[in-house]
């Protein structure tokens, strides 16, 4: 329990040093909140005054009017600041947030892949979205309620003892017991709050990921399994969110109970303390006089002072929502960055890449051992096996998206490492089965790569890659907007675009994992040609499972369960009748 109440108290602290990067804001919002609060609270005292003026001032109706007069200029003096006040707090919860975001998102695109792999994107999308509402939500009532309810407590305790001690200490030893009435059920609330916060993750990944996958589900009849699954989640978080959202709510109606019984009491003793004032009684001898009016401003200032712990109360679901908010997407920013790699200049033209007795383990147990082969310039490298060999593996160490356990991975004669992994990537032109497009038009995807890329370059670069035709069937051709993913395309049509774009940037080195396989037969042969001119001289890796692609590779590395079985070229894999040719005459 200790250690959670240290969590949250540094997730607060942290959430207000970046709300403190903004000091045009916080500082100026705080002084108006705390100023306009300490304004309305001169207007009990004065109220009080007036009354008793009335009652024995006899008949100076100007007096009295001046007293309404300051009354009404302190009530709408403290109504400006308050309400500015408010508008620079809810402008420092945005920045804030807004600040958050960026982090968060640039943090994503700089982390290692491993942990993007590690959540679903409906969480991360979650993270990004409803969490940070969240957290504006808490920062703003956090800081516009705390701050006015401290200067509230001050000067109501002052104001108070001056006016009755006897009574003032009464009421400060009561109001306390709302609030640990209210701590008492708040410290309940920590679990469900976090519970509605995992839920509501689950839901989203959830979602995301069967709408992403709805042809599939379709297909497969699975539209009532898909349904049950959302339907026990969303369950979950209804309940998850029914019990927290009561929790909190108990908190205020319950605070409240006890703060009218501690009103009526005060009102009670107030008045006998009156009566004890009249013709020098009691309350006289023991210098705690007391007047209509002055009970009239005590039971105001009896009821501000319970005002604070009203709203700190009212506020614990706020707070402990943004609390876990902010927990989770610290989770993603506290993070450690993907490190750049060396410092070594990438040299063109590259010499060769060489893996020497490399390992590699996506957690204890190995995934991949011994892998040793050599690609030299300009040469052809075909990766066939079966599914989950490590192909894919190979490509995402050789662009260093994952980092080697053992070996040596060698480019252009230095270990890997000595280069910047951006230099490393940028080296490489990339095709892959699954293609990535952008809400933007063909133009634009196309010149991905080439931001700065001309009219003829584009349209080289999509003939190039035998996408004119298509393009021209579109109403707006190259101005035709393709939404997100492309899903108004075809799987071959949105390859084709990703083929494109290669073909516009010319690497040097080339990786086509499956580059042509939502393509139809024809269309195959007429970039399978179009790929021969791109590939000639450059040095590539091919990722294959339809060996008749790859029969003129300089070399085919043929992989199982993470191990080289076989190497060689076309002509000598057959000749040896192994794995590959196996392979083969099941291809055939």
């Amino acid at each position: 329990m200790k250690r959670n109440k240290k969590a949250n108290f540094s997730v607060i602290r942290r959430i207000l040093s970046l709300a403190l990067r903004h000091k045009g804001c916080f500082f100026p919002g705080m002084i108006l909140v705390i100023g306009g609060t300490a304004l309305s609270l001169l207007a009990p005292v004065l109220t009080g005054k007036a009354i008793d003026y009335a009652l024995f001032g006899a008949t100076d109706f100007a007096m009295i009017a001046r007293y309404c007069v300051i009354i009404a200029a302190c009530v709408a003096a403290s109504g400006v600041a308050v309400w500015t006040g408010n508008i620079l707090l809810s402008r420092l919860a945005f920045l804030t947030v807004r600040d958050v975001r960026a982090e968060l998102f640039g943090k994503l695109l700089s982390v290692p892949l491993s942990v993007i792999e590690r959540h679903s994107r409906g969480d991360l999308m979650t993270r990004m979205t409803t969490f940070g509402e969240n957290l504006s939500d808490g920062l703003y009532q956090g800081i516009m309620q705390l701050s006015a309810g401290i200067v509230t407590l001050i000067m109501t305790i002052v104001c108070m003892y001056v006016m009755n001690w006897a009574v003032a200490t009464l009421v400060v030893l009561l109001t306390p017991v709302s609030a640990f009435v209210s701590a008492a059920i708040a410290k309940r609330n920590r679990v469900t709050f976090a519970r509605q916060s995992e839920n509501m993750e689950k839901m989203s990944g959830l979602a995301e990921e069967q709408l992403s996958g709805t042809r599939i589900l379709r297909a497969y009849g699975r539209v009532s399994a898909s349904e049950k699954d959302f339907a026990e989640i969303n369950s979950e978080l209804f309940k998850s969110g029914l019990s927290s959202q009561f929790a909190g709510a108990l908190v205020n109606p319950v605070s409240r109970i006890v703060n009218n019984i501690i009103y009526a009491i005060v009102a009670v003793v107030g008045g006998l303390f009156i009566v004890g004032t009249m013709h020098g009684g009691w309350a006289t001898d023991i210098a705690a006089p007391l007047t209509l009016g002055g009970l009239s401003a005590f039971l105001a200032y009896a009821n501000q002072f319970a005002k604070p712990f009203n709203d700190v109360t009212s506020v614990t679901a706020e707070l402990q929502t943004a609390a876990s908010a902010a927990r989770r997407i610290f989770e993603i920013t506290d993070a450690a960055d993907e490190d750049k790699g060396g410092s070594l200049a990438v040299e063109h033209p590259v010499s060769g890449i060489e893996f020497d007795d490399v390992s590699f383990s996506y957690s204890d147990k190995p995934f991949m051992e011994h892998i040793t082969f050599a690609a030299a310039q300009g040469e052809k490298i075909a990766l066939v096996g079966t599914t989950g060999s490590g192909k894919t593996t190979i490509i995402n160490l050789i662009m260093r998206f994952y980092d080697i356990t053992g070996g040596r991975l060698v480019f252009d004669g230095k270990d890997i490492a000595s280069y910047p992994r951006e230099g490393v990537r940028r080296s490489f032109g990339m095709v892959l089965q699954d293609t990535w497009l952008f809400s933007g038009t063909v133009r634009e995807n196309i010149a991905y790569g080439k931001p700065g890329a001309t009219e003829e370059e584009i349209r080289l670069a999509a003939h190039a890659a035998r996408l004119d035709n298509f393009i021209g069937t579109l109403e707006r051709g190259y101005d035709t907007v393709i939404s997100g993913d492309g899903e108004e395309l075809s799987e071959g049509q949105k390859q084709l675009i990703a083929i494109a774009r290669v073909f516009l940037t010319s690497p040097e080195m080339l990786i086509l994992d499956e580059a042509t396989a939502s393509v139809d037969a024809m269309t195959e042969r007429t970039v399978q040609s179009a790929f021969a001119d791109l590939l000639g001289g450059k040095t590539s890796f091919i990722v294959a499972h339809r060996l008749s692609t790859i029969r003129d590779s300089d070399l085919i590395v043929v992989m199982d369960k993470g191990h080289i079985i076989e190497s060689g070229t076309h002509e000598s894999l057959v000749a040896a009748g192994g794995f590959y040719t196996r392979m083969l005459k099941a291809a055939e």
